[in-house]
Order: structure tokens, then C-alpha cells, then sequence
């Protein structure tokens, strides 16, 4: 497939957006949110400067299935297991997993905690579902610790797991806990917080002076790597400065409130960029305080809320990361392990900007989201 809308290299980011993990690097592949971070494969700095190119590694672990190519494969089941099934931003996602398993003949199931954020919540569906037996398990994985003794009972029974949108493991530490690492679909997040930081660069005036970063919950390793790389952008690009990052949380009069309180608190700010899918809240913020003209926003990913903000001029941008590849990929990939006895590999589905520019497109392929999980009855 092709990947959605990734955003050309600019200077030296190309390393960046779209680098492959080697199978001894010990960068993160990816710290996603409902909303990765790593960047850099085995080989070193990159053939651009001297040091080997950037490669991937695969390690070849034997399917747990005796491989037949004389024969239709059979229907097999796998179960999407994701750190926050609230938010619409996982639509896509659903989308693409039916999509896949419908070309397949597969049966597909995607769950995770209904009531926000949880890891813990997140682990105990995870447990029932290798309880549950299915052939195979894609899940996020949002702490470095907690999803240990589950995904380690997983493999022992020979399920085999992949990881899509959030992995807050490097490749090494993978290795060491579960004797492989763990494929990753998904944005490399320092590398696509970089991409928002240069947007927003892009889309200041001459003489800006101070913008914010902005995230719902800090202690979300993906959010904090954007925040890390929209912070990295302005100041290796400018001499703005970075103002502390605004917690705005995930509720949505606190978020709006916290950040119009901000915003009226320093009015000498040109900007401010949201991490998450909350990027909404900004939207509303600067909307409810007629500060459109004077202020710009942006953020993250392609929320029905967010894409309007854009179409309706109170957000000037926001950055996607292709959640349709982030359930499809997977899917196809294990389809080609557990049948054909191909590893899956990392697959980075990079950084895509979204302004006026191509508003029109991007809203309408987010309303078709809904339709396609009410065509597979998802």
C-alpha cells in the first residue's frame, strides 16, 4: 500500500520521517497516541554523512502455523487491542483491520478500555484475549513495563504479536523481554513532532516571538516525544522561543479552559501546537476567544473536530499519521507470516500535513470512516 501523505524530507529530516529500525538499534521505534519514537536503524548516522545507510534487520522466528502452498489458507482470527478504544481517532484504524481480514477471509476484533486512557484497564482485556486463544494479537503497547508478563504469555502459547501506533520499547529491550522484537506500524513520533514544529514555523509571521506546545497527559510517552520534537523544530529553525508545555488534559472544558487561560495570560503569543487528538480544544480556545488572526494553531492528527477548526479558519493546521495503515498493514502482514512464513517488519507510515490547502480532501475522506465500519458491521 501506499503510505498516506507523507511529508517530504525538509534538511535533514528525511532520516527522520521515514527510517526503518535495524534489529540491533536501540531507539524507540514508536510511542504513538490514540494518537513512535525513534529514528535510526543499525547502520549508524546514515549514508548522507559517512556512516552505513539506514536498514532493518528481520529476524527469522519460525510461524507457530506448518506453512502449506498447495492449499486455500484457512480463516484465521486476529484481535486489535488498543490503550484507549474512546476516541473516533481509532475509526480509520478499525476500517483498515476489516478491510484486510474481509480480503482475507479472517475474523477481526478490535477492543480496548471504552472509557478513556488506561493501561491497566488495557492489560486486563489483553489477558482475556490470550485467555481467549485467537491466532494472532496487534496491540499498543504504552509503557515500557506494564505489558511484560501478558505479551511474554502470548508467545508462550504461540500467539504471535505485533504492534501498531504506540510502542514505548526499543527494538534491544524487546528483545531482552520477549526474545524478539516486536514489528511496528506507526509514526516515528519525535520525527512527526518535528514535522508539526516546522508547520507551524512555516506558518507564523516574520516577526514571531514565542510560541506553545501543548499535550493531554504528559506522562504519555508518545505525547511527550511530538512535544520533544515540535520543541526541537523551532529552536534548530528560529529564535522563537518555546514557551513550558501547557497540560491541557484530556476532559474538554478543562482542556478549552486551560488553554484560553493561557492565551489571555500571555498575550504577546503568536502560537500554540497540540501533541494529541485533542488538538480540537485549541481550535475551540482560540474560537471562543476571536483570536483566529492573531494567533496560530495547530497540532495532531484528523479528528472530524480538528479538520473543521481548519476548514473554518480557527486552526491553520494539523498533522496526521495514517491510523487506516495502522490496522491494515498488521493484518496483511501476519497473513503473510502465519501463511507464508514471511516476518513482519517495521512500517513507518510517516507525517502528513493538513491546511487549507487540501482540507476539502482530507474531510471527506474522514466522513467516509464511519460508513466503512458500519459497512463491515464493526
Amino acid at each position: 500500500m501506499k503510505q498516506l501523505g507523507a511529508v517530504a524530507a525538509i534538511g535533514g529530516l528525511g532520516g527522520l520521517a521515514g527510517c526503518t529500525q535495524g534489529d540491533d538499534s536501540t531507539d524507540t521505534p514508536g510511542s504513538g497516541d490514540g494518537s513512535g519514537t525513534g529514528t535510526s536503524g543499525d547502520g549508524g548516522d546514515g549514508g548522507g554523512s559517512g556512516g552505513a545507510p539506514d536498514y532493518q534487520l528481520v529476524q527469522l522466528n519460525p510461524p507457530p502455523t506448518s506453512l502449506d502452498f498447495s492449499s486455500e489458507p484457512g480463516a484465521r482470527q486476529i484481535t486489535m487491542v488498543t490503550h484507549d478504544a474512546s476516541t473516533s481517532f481509532f475509526d480509520p484504524t478499525i476500517g483498515g483491520l476489516h478491510d484486510a481480514a474481509s480480503q482475507l477471509g479472517w475474523e477481526a476484533t478490535f477492543t480496548g478500555p471504552s472509557s478513556g486512557f488506561s493501561v491497566q484497564e488495557q492489560v486486563n482485556i489483553l489477558n482475556s484475549v490470550v485467555d481467549s486463544g485467537p491466532d494472532v494479537v496487534a496491540t499498543t503497547i504504552a509503557d515500557p513495563a506494564a505489558y511484560d508478563d501478558v505479551i511474554g504469555r502470548a508467545l508462550e502459547n504461540d500467539i504471535p504479536v505485533v504492534t501498531y501506533n504506540t510502542l514505548a520499547l526499543d527494538r534491544e529491550q524487546m528483545r531482552e523481554k520477549y526474545g524478539r522484537a516486536l514489528a511496528y506500524t506507526g509514526q516515528d513520533q519525535v520525527a512527526a513532532g518535528y514535522v508539526c514544529g516546522l508547520s507551524m514555523l512555516d506558518k507564523l509571521p516574520d516577526d514571531a516571538s514565542r510560541v506553545t506546545p501543548g499535550l493531554s497527559d504528559p506522562g504519555h510517552s508518545a505525547l511527550s516525544a511530538r512535544a520533544e520534537g515540535m520543541e526541537m523544530a523551532v529552536r534548530q529553525n528560529s529564535d522563537i522561543e518555546v514557551t513550558d508545555r501547557l497540560n491541557y488534559t484530556g476532559d474538554s472544558n478543562e482542556g478549552v479552559s486551560r488553554i484560553e487561560n493561557h492565551l489571555t495570560a500571555n498575550p504577546d503569543l503568536d502560537g500554540i501546537m497540540g501533541a494529541d487528538a485533542f488538538t480540537w480544544f485549541i481550535g475551540n480556545a482560540i474560537e471562543n476567544q476571536g483570536m483566529a488572526d492573531s494567533v496560530v494553531g495547530g497540532g495532531f492528527d484528523l479528528t472530524a473536530e480538528t479538520l473543521e477548526h481548519i476548514n473554518n479558519g480557527n486552526l491553520d493546521y494539523t498533522t496526521g499519521q495514517d491510523p487506516y495503515s495502522q490496522g491494515y498493514i498488521p493484518t496483511m502482514q501476519m497473513f503473510a507470516y502465519m501463511d507464508r512464513g514471511m516476518p513482519p517488519k517495521d512500517y513507518p507510515t510517516g507525517a502528513e500535513v493538513i491546511d487549507q490547502s487540501n482540507i476539502e480532501f482530507a474531510q471527506n475522506r474522514s466522513g467516509g470512516w464511519g460508513q466503512l465500519r458500519e459497512y463491515h458491521g464493526a
